[in-house]
């Protein structure tokens, strides 16, 4: 057990714990992690404090990475909880199969993504992650094993799906994963100059599009880039040298050194959002791209995270149902320093209680932590309650618990089967704490 400063993503606010390391799946499932005040971590990509516990105990589950095919032929997999996205797209594109939901970065674990229920760019028709997990296996606190799926100890399921680590340590899950006859995706890339524009676009086209997700620069009235598309048919990439189902080439940098300076300034941003919306197509056009380059392209970049400085930076994302809360919201922050915002439509929510998503829109928005920036994101919390709307627990690190409460109203329902296997909260993180949980 070694002792080390962590944070989340966005680099705010770190803390000291203590931290463990298994090896294997057995040593994850049965070694000594410590006493109370336990929390697991895979790779440190929720943005807040929701994998952290000041001088507290981290279960690091990334040395567990084993993949075992349950069925080849129709892409079930069994995957240890610190096997990545990164891991099951390389092991099941060759095969055929891709993961069933992937969020715009490969190097999240699966124990991290059925804690988190993370969702993807095709949510409007296939949900999030944990609805694709057939099985569990997760560490009570009292060390015991118990294995849940929907159908078996579903209470206990849905309250680890979305429960951000705190019912236990996740072992292991079965997924289903989704069959491909390639691994390219054929885009369609539109640009629109205005909010209205874009929203009445994906309103009307999103049904008829596996993936979609919008980039929309606030400093400019939202206007907005499109992007949607589908996995190509291997007719039309056949004629690759490799065949259709080529491994993903994910080239990876890291940034030069540089002093701890905050690099994303207001005039910067604006000049790359110039350039990114004139480098879209000024009509609708078609285009072929790579994995990597549709799904996970900030991953080019390793640590692309320091660019906000040394006070780090949050990312506050909701969900709304309004239209008109979503313009208002959009509005009020083109005076903001709100950077690299991305919109996405959901579908239903599952039954998880503390599942993020339901119908509606979906903001996310990079803010620089000053403390100016979270101030004014108090206004915006409240814009989202009133809306009936909710925020994001894996991207939050400042939300109120009072914010938190109004946005889940299953609340309860996930703290009743949290006390039953947890009655004395062995489990548990800074973001627990914070919110009351």
């Amino acid at each position: 057990m070694t002792e080390e400063p962590v944070t989340g993503w966005g680099r705010y606010q770190p803390v000291t714990m203590r931290t463990v390391e298994p090896a294997t799946r057995t040593e994850l499932a049965t070694a000594a992690v410590g006493g109370r005040e336990v929390i697991a971590r895979g790779l440190g990509r929720s943005y807040g404090d929701a994998a952290q516990r000041r001088d507290g105990t981290a279960v690091i589950t990334t040395s567990c990475r084993r993949l075992v095919w349950d069925d080849r032929t129709t892409g079930v997999i069994r995957a240890d909880a610190g096997a990545t996205i990164g891991d099951l797209i390389e092991t099941g594109i060759p095969l055929g199969f891709f993961v069933p939901v992937s969020p715009g970065t490969r190097n999240v674990t699966v124990g991290g993504a059925i804690a988190a229920d993370i969702h993807g760019k095709n949510h409007h028709r296939d949900g999030s992650f944990g609805q694709h997990v057939q099985q569990l296996t997760l560490r009570l606190a009292d060390d015991s094993l118990v294995e849940c799926s929907p159908t078996v100890e579903p209470e206990l399921f849905w309250a680890t799906v979305g429960g951000m680590g705190l019912t236990g340590v996740i072992i292991d899950a079965v997924i289903q994963m989704a069959a491909v006859s390639s691994s390219t995706i054929s885009v369609e890339t539109s640009r629109h100059d205005t909010l209205d524009e874009l929203m009445a676009v994906m309103q009307a086209s999103d049904a008829g599009h596996d993936f979609s997700v919008a980039w929309v620069d606030l400093l400019r009235r939202g206007r907005g880039v499109l992007t949607q598309g589908g996995f190509a048919d291997s007719a039309d990439v056949g004629a690759h040298p490799a065949g259709p189902l080529r491994r993903p080439n994910t080239p990876s940098v890291a940034l030069p050194p540089m002093p701890p300076l905050r690099w994303v300034q207001r005039p910067l941003v604006k000049s790359f959002n110039e350039l990114w919306f004139r480098k879209a197509p000024s009509e609708p056009t078609v285009t072929h791209e790579s994995i990597t380059a549709f799904f996970h392209p900030l991953d080019a970049i390793r640590d692309w995270n320091r660019l906000y400085g040394s006070t780090g930076f949050v990312q506050w994302q909701c969900v709304v149902d309004s239209d008109d809360a979503l313009r208002s919201i959009c509005a009020d922050f083109a005076a903001q320093p709100a950077f690299f915002a991305v919109l996405k439509r959901f579908g239903a929510e599952n039954p998880a209680p503390l599942s993020f998503p339901k119908p509606g829109w979906t903001l996310a928005v990079d803010v620089p932590a000053t403390a100016a920036a979270l101030a004014a994101l108090e206004s915006f919390d409240r814009q989202v309650v009133e809306a009936g709307g909710r925020l994001y627990l894996a991207k939050d690190a400042r939300m109120s618990p009072a914010t938190f409460e109004a946005g889940y109203p299953r609340l309860d329902a996930w703290k009743r089967v949290r006390s039953q296997v947890d009655p004395d909260r062995r489990f548990t993180s800074d973001l627990a704490e914070r919110l009351g949980l």
